[in-house]
């Protein structure tokens, strides 16, 4: 899924067989456990599964060519990589196009390779850009602690 691909409930033509759509979904969030790199896609696509459409059906199809392609990605920690621990946060101000409310996202690393990430919809309705921004900081904070 483009990261500037947005969903929405109400856009495009509904599913004819909505029971395929939910055993996919339910594959891919199985699948969440070993590959946290598709875990907040996993969980856009998962709000739609009670009427899902075909853009839904669509953005899962690219998930799993995109599954099939990095199928032998994995993490790797290298000897000699400084033990040191970095934290990374971002919002996407409003990016839900239902809700109107901000998505959060954060990666903690320990040296070069991820150990920790979460991309979810924030708790409230951010009313600007910085509150967003704050609010995606205080998240970050709260797991690091």
């Amino acid at each position: 899924m483009e990261p500037s691909l947005k969903l929405c409930s109400h856009e495009g033509k509904d599913l004819e067989e909505e029971t395929m759509y939910c055993q996919l979904v339910g594959s891919l969030i199985y699948l969440t456990l070993t590959r946290p790199d598709i875990s907040f896609r996993v969980g856009v696509v998962s709000r739609f599964m009670q009427k899902p459409k075909k853009p839904h059906l669509e953005a899962l199809k690219r998930m799993l060519r995109y599954m099939k392609g990095t199928i032998d990605y994995e993490l790797f920690y290298m000897k000699g990589d400084p033990f040191k621990i970095n934290e990374y946060c971002d919002a996407d101000y409003a990016s839900e196009h239902d809700t109107r409310r901000s998505t959060t996202g954060y990666v903690f690393n320990l040296g070069s390779t991820a150990i920790s990430c979460c991309n979810k919809s924030q708790p409230i309705v951010s009313l600007s850009t910085m509150e967003a921004e704050y609010q995606a900081g205080k998240m970050a904070a709260q797991e690091s602690t």
